[in-house]
């Protein structure tokens, strides 16, 4: 009733607005800052009437605790593996610089796109998958912006106590009937400025660990040491370029996105929210409320414990992210007033539990699992292909070939190696097939972890030794000292003089 009283006033007042335009000449300045006032004035209006910002009560419940199963070891994961080492290296370092992602043992590199795009296939019709089978699981408790959105909450509440407190302290006037400032002002102030200050804190610590995976802490470390702070390093050494920049726009957006907009990025922001109807189907796992029940009290519990504010007993709405807190809170009160539970649940969205899983109507899930297990099984075939060193061979530019002091036809030749494992290779070059006429100048080379190295050599046509033309194809094997294997072949030719 209060909302189409205050929508009524909103009506008039515009009117009399648009009354008071018609009769104002625009051509006077006086006149413009007069409609410019009364624009002002009629959004403070608004502003005034509208209701109070959404506070979400936290709920225990069992999809709350499994939340809360998957987030916490989500969070730990998250924060902890920037500290952690292997063979003194991060655990997990994507460096940009050098083009490699580190994950232990296993290093990526630019050669590596095709395992990284099947990586990447397979982890996208695995949130398809699911996405079909059981609606908006990952939004509701493994979304990013869902956990830390929660974990803002959760600081909120600690600090500013229950829903029903935050409410009254929000409520609370600065100033009482007397006009003097409220009693209960300084401990609202005390308490706004702690929970800002836990806010502030924990998005820069966000910051930080996002940063550290592509910037290590011993790294980061060092350079907030070797930079003196207070004299201006802050602001003009090494770290005042990107690493700080990085860090203060993520954690100012993690400030902003889980203290303020919340469920404004799953609604408008998000694109997930969108297609993700798309892929759902009438077997699809979905909150619903029983219309077919006459339980419900009219509690509100149920939007009060919606972190996208939204009522539930309306129907299926776009910004609900089934995170389940309605289900707990339902529940709760159906036990409370010994009432059957599930008159908020998940239930398929047009049929039954038998129906949902017969997977025999419903194609599309197969074929999602179906281009799970291909990209799964392309994914290991191009790992298994995976070569440890990429080779490639020039030839000198200057000169096709020269003869030696000793009289050899020689063609000189430009190595170039990358070893792509994190241990030092020792490399051996030989010629495929039978040519006992042909000798190196060297052809033993060793190259550090992670490199890449230029390397040069010759090869001599023996004195007394004769082509059947004047360019012979032939093909270097590289072969690992550690193990006699074949790491790589490279294709080139020989060139002599056209007499010889």
């Amino acid at each position: 009733m209060s909302k189409l009283i205050a929508t009524s006033s909103q009506t008039d007042h515009q009117n009399n607005l648009q009354s008071n335009r018609q009769t104002i000449p625009l051509a006077n300045l006086l006149d413009d800052e007069r409609e410019s006032s009364l624009a002002l004035k009629s959004l403070i209006d608004w502003l005034k009437s509208s209701s109070a910002s959404h506070r979400v009560r936290l709920i225990a419940g069992r999809f709350t605790n499994l939340r809360r199963a998957i987030s916490w070891p989500l969070l730990a994961i998250c924060f902890i593996t920037p500290w952690l080492t292997w063979n003194d290296l991060p655990l997990v370092h994507l460096d940009l610089v050098t083009k490699q992602f580190r994950f232990g043992n296993i290093i990526f590199w630019p050669e590596d796109l095709m395992v990284l795009t099947w990586l990447m296939m397979a982890a996208a019709f695995a949130l398809f998958f699911v996405a079909m089978a059981s609606g908006r699981l990952w939004c509701g408790f493994a979304c990013p912006q869902t956990v830390w959105t929660f974990l803002f909450i959760r600081l909120e509440e600690l600090i500013e106590g229950s829903r029903h407190k935050r409410l009254k302290m929000d409520r609370t006037p600065i100033l009482n009937s007397q006009n003097r400032i409220n009693k209960n002002i300084p401990e609202k102030i005390l308490r706004k400025f702690v929970k800002h200050s836990a806010w502030l804190t924990l998005s820069v610590i966000t910051g930080i660990t996002f940063i550290a995976y592509f910037y290590p802490l011993a790294n980061m470390a060092n350079d907030f040491i070797a930079n003196d702070l207070l004299v201006g390093g802050l602001f003009f050494g090494e770290m005042s370029g990107s690493g700080l920049f990085w860090i203060f726009f993520i954690a100012g957006f993690t400030y902003l996105n889980a203290g303020f907009l919340r469920e404004q990025v799953c609604v408008h922001m998000c694109p997930y929210s969108r297609f993700q109807s798309v892929m759902a189907d009438a077997s699809t796992l979905t909150v619903q409320y029983d219309e077919q029940r006459s339980d419900c009290i009219d509690c509100e519990v149920c939007v009060q414990v919606c972190p996208t504010d939204i009522d539930i007993r309306d129907g299926m709405q776009l910004p609900c992210i089934a995170c389940g807190a309605c289900v707990d809170a339902c529940d709760d009160i159906m036990e409370k007033i010994n009432k059957p539970k599930g008159l908020i649940s998940f239930r398929p969205a047009e049929t039954n539990f038998q129906q949902a899983f017969n997977l025999i109507k419903r194609p599309r899930l197969i074929g999602y699992a179906s281009a799970f297990l291909l990209s799964i099984s392309l994914l290991m075939i191009e790992w298994d292909n995976r070569e440890g060193v990429n080779a490639s061979l020039e030839r000198d530019r200057n000169a096709l070939y020269r003869v030696n002091a000793n009289d050899e036809i020689e063609n000189e030749y430009s190595l170039k190696l990358h070893n792509k494992t994190n241990q030092v290779l020792e490399l051996e070059l030989q010629l495929a097939g039978d040519e006992s006429a042909f000798s190196f100048s060297h052809n033993n080379f060793s190259i550090a972890p992670g490199q890449r190295q230029q390397f040069a050599f010759t090869v001599s046509l023996d004195e007394g030794e004769q082509l059947d033309a004047s360019k012979k194809a032939m093909a270097f094997e590289l072969v690992s000292k550690a193990n006699q294997q074949i790491v790589g072949t490279i294709e080139t030719s020989f060139i002599a003089p056209r007499n010889l």
